[in-house]
């Protein structure tokens, strides 16, 4: 078992105090399951520990979509965090996505696909079906201290098989991929450091440049929502 080591101050967390957590987590880091996640600069923490959600855009080599990520901290224990963001069935009306489905496994468990719809002002809205994974192993390293949920997407309409589900495709157009990941780190028992990166191409005619900022400006809204969605102790997932 790892002897974690919290300081914290009456207003939250120093900058250092940040860095030195994030140091402490580093030889975990090989093993994250996520298809490569970001290298976050040190500003980026510190900008966290001042209690804003910090957000960057990252090239990708041979595309024109652009990778998104944000960190920030919440005011939310990381198990209380990671039940919630395991509950994407229960998220419409608290996120931008308006429809979700469990359409493979069992809700809460890895291994699970939901599909899921999102409105898109202007143009055709997108659908696609998230494969959701749970990294057991840096979770059991870590005693819990450490967690990643990572997901891919696919958009073969055969996995949806409900007449609600059938009727939402029909209202949108299939999105071109979605890639990424959830990465908690706990700083204390109620607060999470949370890192989220995400790379979209949204496909149809939506520039994936274009798309890619508006991700990244939408970060803040994600973490909002999750936040409050933890802390409401609605989930449906087992708090562990």
């Amino acid at each position: 078992m790892i002897a974690w080591l919290f300081a914290t101050t009456a207003l939250g967390f120093t900058e250092e105090e940040v860095l030195d957590r994030v140091a402490e987590v580093q030889p975990h880091l090989a093993l994250r399951i996520a298809e490569s996640p970001p290298t976050v600069p040190e500003e980026v923490f510190r900008k966290a520990a001042r209690g804003k959600i910090a957000t960057g855009l990252i090239d990708v080599e041979g595309h024109r979509a652009k990778k998104a990520y944000g960190v920030g901290i919440l005011d939310v224990g990381i198990r209380e965090l990671w039940a919630g963001i395991n509950d994407e069935t229960s998220h419409p009306g608290w996120t931008a996505v308006t429809y979700a489905e469990l359409v493979q496994g069992d809700i809460c468990q890895t291994g699970r696909a939901t599909f899921m719809f999102l409105p898109v002002p202007m143009v055709a809205d997108r659908w696609w079906i998230t494969h959701l994974v749970a990294n057991d192993e840096i979770w059991r390293a870590t005693d819990g201290q450490v967690r990643e949920l990572a997901w891919s997407s696919s958009v073969d309409p055969e996995q949806v098989r409900s007449e609600a589900g059938r009727d939402v495709i029909a209202q949108g157009i299939p999105l071109a991929f979605t890639i990424g990941a959830w990465f908690l780190i706990a700083l204390d028992e109620s607060h999470t450091l949370m890192e989220y990166d995400i790379w979209t191409d949204p496909g149809g005619r939506i520039p994936a440049r274009a798309a890619s900022v508006f991700a990244a400006g939408s970060l803040k809204d994600t973490f909002e929502a999750m936040e409050s969605y933890a802390k409401a102790g609605v989930t449906h997932c087992p708090i562990e």
